[in-house]
């Protein structure tokens, strides 16, 4: 962990930037989320498929 010294102003502003983002994606509807998964799901399952042939996308109506 880095010490009050260590913070530079732009390590600063990530870490705020990271916790509106956190704080954005809290404050989504649930439908939405379950969206944000899904994407998260298709970027990853080609990847996921060499070693688990049960990664799948889950299949939701939009």
């Amino acid at each position: 962990m880095a010490t009050p010294e260590q913070i530079t102003p732009e390590i600063a502003r990530l870490f705020f930037a990271k916790n509106e983002r956190r704080k954005r994606l809290a404050a989504l509807p649930y439908p939405e989320k379950v969206q944000a998964v899904v994407q998260l799901q298709r970027m990853a399952v080609p990847i996921l498929k060499n070693r688990d042939k049960r990664a799948r996308v889950w299949q939701i109506n939009t």
